[in-house]
């Protein structure tokens, strides 16, 4: 039986199929291995994102906490506020009352004793600076909270090259 020149188109054409499925193959392996392939970039893309997801929530957490904290310091300062503003109207009450008692005692005669003048409130201790320090304090350490995070995320996600099809010539602005 002669061999005909399309059994050997038919034999070169398998022959290739052969080889092209040999490569497709080995291509496919590297790709799904765990040390250097798709898969080891998507076992470190993984470990990034649990590693952000676990940062953001302790950031959420101590953020709330912060908050909280914050927000008591604030009723306490606006507390305080409205303790010396009492404290400063009964002050200039006594003290109109005390002008009144002199410009009275200046025009009575000098047998007369002065009436005794109002005790004036105990002073109001001054802790505003102490509670504007800690609120201070609070927002710093909130903010380095924030940038800790943000610096962890970003130490924790591996650096990734991009695929040779994402890559575009750079463009130069005149």
């Amino acid at each position: 039986m002669p061999i005909s020149p399309f059994d050997i188109a038919i034999i070169l054409i398998s022959s290739v199929a052969c080889l092209y499925c040999i490569v497709l193959s080995r291509r496919l392996k590297a790709l799904q291995n765990t040390r250097n392939g798709l898969g080891a970039t998507i076992k470190a893309l993984s470990d990034s994102i649990s590693a952000v997801s676990a940062t953001t929530d302790e950031t959420r957490y101590h953020a709330s906490e912060l908050a909280t904290r914050l927000a008591r310091l604030i009723d306490e300062a606006k507390l305080s506020c409205s303790r010396i503003e009492d404290a400063t109207e009964r002050l200039n009450e006594a003290q109109a009352r005390a002008e009144l008692h002199i410009k009275e005692a200046a025009r009575a005669p000098a047998a007369v004793a002065p009436p005794p003048l109002p005790t004036a409130p105990p002073p109001v201790p001054d802790t505003t600076d102490e509670k504007l320090s800690e609120i201070s304090a609070l927002m710093d350490k909130l903010k380095d909270l924030t940038e800790a995070s943000v610096t962890a995320a970003e130490a924790s996600s591996p650096t990734l090259r991009p695929l040779p099809t994402q890559l575009r010539p750079r463009m130069k602005v005149v």
